[in-house]
């Protein structure tokens, strides 16, 4: 690749701005109900092809829309707007973005199949700055935008990952749940309350797998890599393949497992046998 094509494609914004001496050539009308009159927004079509593939279809296929000026439904100015300042590459303020506004844009991205812009609302969502003042809240609006399957569940995961960091007993879930017992969102509390749940029991299984993996000592304790390092040992493996029992006594180098309860040693090549 030229400098020439370098500098191109890395300074996509500057086409944003009128003076730059190429306009755009297509005009999206956003036909926001809340809004008093239809908005409009410019671009090129050649960098929003080279984006999204339904917009190469739309402008470059066999089917292509002929038209400079493009109606847009079901979303607002600022939604469309942002996702055509990502497909250019200008700076965006993602910490400034509203729960809907993300959401609105996670829907344009789905809709446009811009992958690496679903990544990243997804990946705001994730690490949304969360309180127990407006964690349910939070939820409830994941709840309001669950259309959005993949990327609601993401924000409530990331609502129920918070709550129970913060919730470590049962006294303080139920005392949680009092607070909105009597409210609208009392069903996404309890829902949260409920992921909460899920997550415990998934790690629980998790750490039953570890365990199963373990190999253990002949009381049944498993048998842990010990590193730290020490004197001449012998192995108490008495397994038939095994030459190092009663023999041989083995130095601090070799590595050990050993069962810290009861104190039985394995040899590496014993314990992986």
């Amino acid at each position: 690749m030229t400098s020439i094509h370098r500098q191109f494609w890395s300074k996509k914004e500057e086409f944003l701005d009128p003076s730059n001496g190429i306009p755009p050539d297509v005009t999206f009308v956003i036909e926001d109900n809340n809004a008093d009159q239809a908005q409009e927004v410019k671009a090129h079509k050649m960098f929003l092809a080279v984006a999204s593939p339904v917009f190469r279809k739309m402008f470059y296929g066999s089917a292509k829309d002929t038209r400079d000026v493009i109606p847009v439904k079901e979303t607002t100015k600022e939604a469309f707007e942002t996702m055509i300042n990502f497909i250019y590459e200008t700076d965006i303020d993602w910490e400034t973005k509203s729960i809907v506004e993300l959401f609105y844009l996670a829907n344009m991205a789905k809709k446009y199949l811009i992958d690496e812009m679903i990544e990243c609302v997804q990946n705001v969502l994730a690490t949304m700055p969360l309180s127990l003042d407006t964690v349910v809240e939070t939820a409830e609006t994941a709840e309001e935008f669950n259309q959005f399957e993949e990327t609601s569940e993401a924000l409530l995961d990331h609502c129920a990952m918070f709550l129970k960091s913060q919730l470590t007993t049962a006294s303080s879930c139920f005392k949680f749940a009092a607070q909105y017992s009597d409210t609208d969102m009392n069903l996404t509390t309890l829902k949260l309350l409920g992921k909460i749940a899920d997550l415990e029991e998934e790690e629980l299984k998790i750490e039953m797998e570890k365990e199963k993996e373990l190999k253990k000592c002949p009381a049944g304790h498993p048998l842990m890599l010990d590193t730290v390092q020490r004197g001449r040992w012998r192995c108490n493996s008495k397994l038939p393949s095994c030459n190092c029992f009663p023999k041989y006594a083995l130095y601090a180098s070799t590595i050990r497992y050993r069962c810290l309860t009861c104190d039985f040693d394995n040899c590496e090549p014993c314990y992986k046998t």
